[in-house]
């Protein structure tokens, strides 16, 4: 697993957050009010996580690690 910027994460990623493994089923884009990027993670169970793109995750994809 690496860690990369919440803006990497893709459909179908592996995302551990707070010691749990969650498969992502969508990422959306968006803006605070602050005009700063953010991402909102919707996982196949639990709930949507919103953060900073530049928040950095342990990510794994298809088994990789990802570049």
């Amino acid at each position: 697993m690496t860690r990369v910027a919440a803006l990497r994460v893709k459909r179908g990623d592996r995302v551990s957050v707070h010691g749990r493994r969650h498969e992502v089923k969508a990422v959306r884009a968006g803006r605070y009010a602050s005009g700063d990027l953010m991402v909102t993670l919707v996982f196949k169970s639990g709930s949507p996580l919103r953060m900073s793109a530049t928040a950095l995750l342990t990510v794994d994809r298809d088994g990789r690690a990802v570049r």
